[in-house]
């Protein structure tokens, strides 16, 4: 059998891009959001321009697809564009800050809600996180139809969710969303004005993720095709998601709620719905779990690649004779995401160490199409053209390299530590190297 008869449908894909963004982000973000700008009007706005940016990013990323329809999303097109060492520092970042650490971040809120529902001590929230990434990987070691079947199913449980949640906030909401309301300023040292720049860190910190479509193109049917398509059809619903999300919270909560409020979605439907916290708790674990499972699904492919073209160990290049899945790059990572949650103290500072060093290489993938489109003999042909080129590859360049710029005005030693991992990558390669020789 063919790998197009076997490999993941355009749905799965889409399925991909839309599970591995909406995680956590519009759970925890908008009370920092609306804390930083608490403006409605505002608000809905920054959720509008963070879609913008993020459809612009995916654009571009849909030409870099299209051209390199290959395995490995980023780390393919940044070993197209600028070689050997770029490459290879973005896989291995992945592999030891932003993917492992986004499963454990994942993971720890998972736990934090399945505590709320079942119930256990303090002490069994970081053995319970380890457990259930356990059981993520297990779903993801039985093949690739067994991880298509997990994405497909727990994202259109979660759209689902989702979808039921804001239906009953706008329907059943009974305030104007858009009302000029009396906001609590909760940072101190705020000068009253609204902090744009701070919360547009939370907004694209939602957004991230619809690339990872891009991940696993080489388990995709007609991937030239299908991935730059899923990559944008799941932006697209993620903003809508994303934006309507945001209005049903303002249909049901004032600004200054939302502000002081640690589980706004639970709240918000605590407030048409009396008793319905649980229900809710529910959809956000079943929201992380699912997206957790598909950072697991889709990163070991660039171990994998990595490993097959000589820039890491041969063991991680291997499928499983039955299953077909990279087994050895999944439980390396897996395994490391475990470490992630025993090294760090909690959702933030995981959420720290990933946010700057992920972004760093969407800036620095982005702005490898002016280096693609610029080689007069290119032999890769683009099936797909990212529209009004170059204005789109600049508009998303430069509010990255301000994203990038505003969480390093943070001085969070974790967000550091993460940037510290790059050059220690290069002399991991250079030793790689070496041995090698």
């Amino acid at each position: 059998m063919s790998q197009n008869s076997r490999g993941l449908s355009l749905f799965a894909l889409t399925m991909i891009a839309i599970g591995s963004t909406i995680g956590s982000g519009i759970f925890k973000t908008p009370t920092d959001i609306s804390s930083a700008v608490p403006n409605p009007i505002e608000m809905t706005g920054l959720w509008i321009l963070g879609g913008v940016i993020s459809l612009f990013g995916a654009l571009v990323f849909a030409e870099l697809g299209s051209r390199f329809p290959q395995s490995g999303g980023l780390y393919t097109y940044l070993n197209k564009s600028y070689g050997s060492l770029p490459a290879f520092l973005y896989g291995w970042c992945l592999l030891a800050v932003v993917s492992s650490g986004t499963i454990a971040a994942l993971i720890i809120v998972f736990a934090d809600y399945m505590q709320k529902i079942i119930g256990f001590s303090d002490d069994m929230k970081a053995p319970f996180a380890a457990i259930s990434i356990v059981v993520l990987t297990l779903f993801n070691t039985f093949g690739i139809r067994s991880s298509e079947w997990f994405a497909n199913v727990s994202t259109i449980l979660k759209i689902i969710g989702i979808y039921g949640l804001l239906i009953l906030a706008l329907l059943l909401g009974e305030r104007d969303a858009f009302a000029a309301t009396e906001a609590l300023v909760l940072d101190p040292a705020d000068d009253g004005g609204p902090n744009y720049a701070g919360a547009f860190v939370g907004v694209l910190w939602s957004y991230t993720g619809w690339h990872y479509a891009s991940f696993v193109a080489g388990d995709a049917k007609n991937p030239k095709r299908n991935v730059p398509l899923a990559m944008l059809f799941g932006t697209v619903v993620v903003t809508l998601s994303y934006v309507l999300c945001n209005i049903g919270y303002l249909r049901t909560l004032d600004v200054s709620t939302i502000q002081s409020s640690k589980t706004v979605a639970a709240d918000a439907l605590e407030t048409v719905i009396p008793g319905s916290g649980i229900a809710v708790s529910i959809l956000i674990a079943i929201s992380v779990f699912g997206c957790a499972g598909l950072y697991i699904l889709a990163t070991p492919r660039i171990i994998k690649q990595m490993s097959a073209e000589g820039l890491f160990f041969k063991a991680f290049a291997k499928d499983h004779e039955k299953t077909g899945v990279p087994l050895n790059a999944i439980v390396l990572q897996s395994a490391w995401a475990i470490v992630l949650i025993y090294m760090w103290n909690g959702f933030e500072d995981l959420y720290t160490y990933v946010t700057i060093t992920e972004w760093f290489f969407l800036l620095a993938t982005c702005a490898a199409i002016f280096l693609v489109r610029s080689k007069k003999n290119s032999t890769e042909s683009s099936g797909f053209k990212s529209p009004l080129y170059p204005i789109l590859p600049i508009i998303f360049c430069t509010v990255v390299a301000w994203f990038i710029y505003m969480n390093a005005e943070s001085k969070n030693p974790a967000a550091y530590f993460g940037l510290l991992v790059i050059p220690i990558g290069a002399v991991v390669f250079l030793i790689f190297r070496r041995i090698q020789k």
